[in-house]
């Protein structure tokens, strides 16, 4: 699959940062961008879209990003999909669980575009979803 038929899902509460990483997400090469606001939203995404790769903030309400991921990651049809946790929330103990839940990877806010480029590379290849 090339980049531009990755279909993603961006999962963030603050409208602003939800229209700069869909900034990123398409000056990367994405063409196939949804938007939600909190996990409720993005599971309604989630039941009628195919997505590839899930970009969520941690703290959204309410459903936050961490319930989100757990709830992924159970469901066979969902597990697969690639899940980046993008957020300010850096203590290692908070790392250390959404790695526990299977997060594929974490990008610290504020992010760049290099920086948002490398990690979803690094993880679309990792779970094959780009070759």
């Amino acid at each position: 699959m090339k980049l531009d038929e990755v279909c993603v899902l961006i999962v963030e509460d603050v409208q602003a940062m939800q229209l700069k990483i869909k900034d990123l997400c398409r000056e990367i090469g994405f063409r196939h961008i949804s938007t939600s606001a909190n996990g409720d939203e993005a599971r309604v995404v989630l039941s009628m879209d195919d997505v590839h790769l899930i970009l969520a903030d941690w703290y959204t309400e309410p459903v936050s990003g961490l319930e989100l991921l757990m709830q992924v990651r159970a469901d066979p049809r969902l597990s697969s999909c690639a899940f980046i946790m993008v957020t300010a929330e850096n203590t290692r103990e908070k790392v250390l669980e959404a790695l526990r839940y299977g997060v594929d990877d974490y990008l610290l806010k504020p992010i760049s575009a290099s920086q948002l480029q490398s990690k979803v590379m690094s993880v679309l290849m990792k779970r094959k979803v780009i070759g």
